[in-house]
C-alpha cells in the first residue's frame, strides 16, 4: 500500500513557526502513515538568519507520523527558484512523482487524499502536467474539480514525465514576448499580466520559477487538475516571506457540500471556470503576482 504514496517534498528557510504548522497539518492527514516525507533546508545568507535556520532544521528533526522522513540541507543559500527546480527534479527522478510544499502552505484535510488519486488517475495522460491544491476563489463554488490551462506554486503536484518540459530558453520566450497573440492568451485574455512577470524573468528582474513552469506548461498546450475548493491555506502573508504581505489571500470554503466533488470525464479546459478566474483577476495586478508565481 505504501508504494501507491507519492513522496511529500517540503521546502523550509529560516520559519519554523510556519514549518511546524505544515508539518503538523501533514501528521494529521491519514495518508501520512505511509508518506515518505522529504525536506530541502535552505541554507543561510549571513549572520541575521543562521538562528533561524538552526531552529527550521531542529523542527525538521522532529518530525513524526511519516513513514520514514529524510531531510536535505544546504551549505549555502540557494534562493527559491533554485531550490525548487533542483529538488523537485530530484524527487521525480528518484520516485517518478511529487507532491510539493512551502513552508507557508498548511495542507487541508483531504490535501494528500485527493493528490494521490489524482496522481494515479492522470499518470500517463501527458496533457495533465500539474495537480493543484489550491482552487480560484470563483462565485457559485462548481461541485466537480477543473482542468485549467494554468499552474498555481500553493501546493501542487507534478510526475517527472512532465517535470521534464521544465526548461528556461531567453531567446524563445523573448520571441513569445513579442507576439501580440501570444501575450493575449498567454495573459488569459488580458485579465493579468503574466507576459509582464515573464519579460521581468527575461531581462533578469526576477528569477520566478513558477511563471517559466507556466509559460513551459502553456507552450506545451498542457493543463492542470484545480480542486472544486482549496485544500490548502497560505499562511506566508505576515511578513516573514520574500515577497511581502498583499491584499489579497487565498479563501477558504468551509461549508460541506451536499455530495462529494466528481472529477472530469474528459481532460480538456473548463472554459466557464476560466471565464470566471479571468474576469476575478481583472485589476489584480501587483497583488497576486508575487506569490502566484514566486
Amino acid at each position: 500500500m505504501s508504494a501507491s504514496r507519492a513522496p511529500v517534498v517540503v521546502f523550509a528557510y529560516r520559519r519554523p513557526r510556519h514549518l511546524e504548522k505544515v508539518l503538523k497539518a501533514l501528521m494529521g492527514q491519514p495518508e501520512a502513515g505511509e508518506t515518505q516525507l522529504i525536506l530541502f533546508l535552505d541554507g543561510a545568507r549571513g549572520s541575521s538568519d543562521r538562528s533561524d535556520v538552526a531552529a527550521v532544521k531542529k523542527v525538521a528533526e522532529e518530525a513524526k507520523g511519516f513513514r520514514d522522513v529524510r531531510i536535505c540541507t544546504a551549505e549555502k543559500n540557494k534562493g527559491l527558484a533554485r531550490s525548487i527546480t533542483e529538488g523537485v527534479g530530484t524527487i521525480c527522478r528518484e520516485h517518478g512523482e511529487a507532491i510539493v510544499l512551502e513552508d507557508d502552505i498548511v495542507p487541508l484535510p483531504g490535501f494528500l487524499s485527493f493528490m494521490n488519486e489524482a496522481l494515479g488517475k492522470y499518470r500517463d495522460n501527458r496533457n495533465v502536467m500539474q495537480i493543484s491544491g489550491y482552487a480560484y476563489p470563483i462565485p457559485n463554488e462548481p461541485l466537480s474539480h477543473v482542468f485549467l490551462p494554468l499552474t498555481s506554486c500553493w501546493g501542487w503536484a507534478t510526475w517527472q514525465r512532465a517535470w521534464t518540459e521544465y526548461h528556461w530558453d531567453r531567446e524563445k520566450a523573448q520571441k513569445d514576448l513579442q507576439n501580440p497573440d501570444f501575450v493575449h492568451r498567454f495573459d488569459l485574455g488580458g485579465a493579468y499580466p503574466y507576459g509582464q512577470l515573464l519579460q521581468d524573468v527575461v531581462r533578469g528582474k526576477s528569477d520566478s520559477w513558477g511563471v517559466i513552469w507556466y509559460w513551459n506548461v502553456f507552450r506545451r498546450g498542457g493543463v492542470s487538475l484545480f480542486p472544486s475548493n482549496s485544500l490548502v491555506e497560505n499562511i506566508g502573508w505576515d511578513g516573514t516571506g520574500e515577497h511581502g504581505s498583499p491584499d489579497w489571500q487565498n479563501i477558504i470554503f468551509s461549508e460541506k457540500k451536499s455530495r462529494s466533488p466528481v472529477w472530469p470525464n474528459v481532460v480538456e479546459t473548463d472554459q466557464k471556470a476560466l471565464k470566471q478566474i479571468a474576469e476575478g483577476l481583472q485589476g489584480k495586478a501587483g497583488i497576486l503576482s508575487p506569490k502566484a508565481h514566486r
